[in-house]
C-alpha cells in the first residue's frame, strides 16, 4: 500500500487511495492485512479516487397533501472513478476491457489491441485507505464491477499523461444478503 497512516483527528479523513482489481468471486484480504495473491495494484492515481452513489428517488403526493407522503427509489448505483498516471500497458490492459498485453522481439516491444468487442470484462475492486477510527485501514469491497464510461488519455504539454476511468459496480447475484450486492465499506477499529 502506497498510503501513509492516518493521523489524529481520526475521523477527517485525508491522503490517497490505492485501487486493487481481481477476478470476480476472488475473496477479499482483510482490512488490516496486505492485498496478495490475485489482487493487482492498477498503479497511481492523480486527482483522487471518487467514489459516487447515486440513485433516484420517485416522491409520491396525495390529493389531500401538499407535500410528498412517500419516497420510492427506483434505481441505485455505484461508482468509482479515477486517473491513471502509470500508464504501463498492462495497468491500460485493465481499463480497456482486460485487454491481452502481447510481447514480442525485435525490437522488444509490448503490445495491446484497442478495439474491445462485445463482451464487457467483470472485475472486483477493492479501493483501500483510512479507518476513521484510528491509523487503520478502510477499504470498499466491490463483488462485480466494470469499466463503463469512455477512458480518456489526456497527452500535454506542460502535464503528466493520465488515463481517466469509472467502473460502475454490478449487483453480486450471489451476495449472502441483498444489502451487499454492491459491496461493504470496512473500517477497522483496533
Amino acid at each position: 500500500m502506497t498510503i501513509v497512516p492516518n493521523w489524529a483527528p481520526f475521523q477527517i479523513l485525508a491522503g490517497p487511495a490505492d485501487v486493487y482489481l481481481a477476478a470476480t468471486g476472488t475473496a477479499f484480504p482483510k482490512v488490516n492485512e496486505a492485498p496478495g495473491g490475485s489482487w493487482t495494484n492498477i498503479g497511481r492515481t492523480e486527482g483522487g479516487v471518487n467514489v459516487q452513489h447515486s440513485n433516484t428517488v420517485q416522491l409520491i403526493t396525495s390529493d389531500q397533501t401538499t407535500g410528498p407522503i412517500k419516497a420510492l427509489r427506483t434505481d441505485e448505483g455505484l461508482e468509482i472513478s479515477f486517473s491513471l498516471i502509470e500508464l504501463t500497458l498492462e495497468n491500460y490492459a485493465k481499463v480497456l476491457n482486460n485487454a491481452t498485453v502481447t510481447e514480442a522481439a525485435a525490437p522488444n516491444r509490448k503490445t495491446i489491441n484497442l478495439h474491445q468487442g462485445y463482451n464487457v470484462a467483470l472485475f472486483a475492486m477493492l479501493v483501500r485507505s483510512y479507518s476513521p477510527y484510528g491509523a487503520f485501514n478502510g477499504q470498499y469491497q466491490v463483488p462485480v464491477v466494470c469499466q463503463t464510461d469512455q477512458p480518456q488519455v489526456a497527452y500535454t504539454k506542460q502535464d503528466k499523461a493520465v488515463l481517466a476511468s469509472t467502473w460502475t459496480a454490478l449487483e453480486d447475484l450471489n451476495a449472502s444478503s441483498d444489502p451487499e450486492r454492491f459491496g461493504q465499506l470496512v473500517a477497522q477499529t483496533s
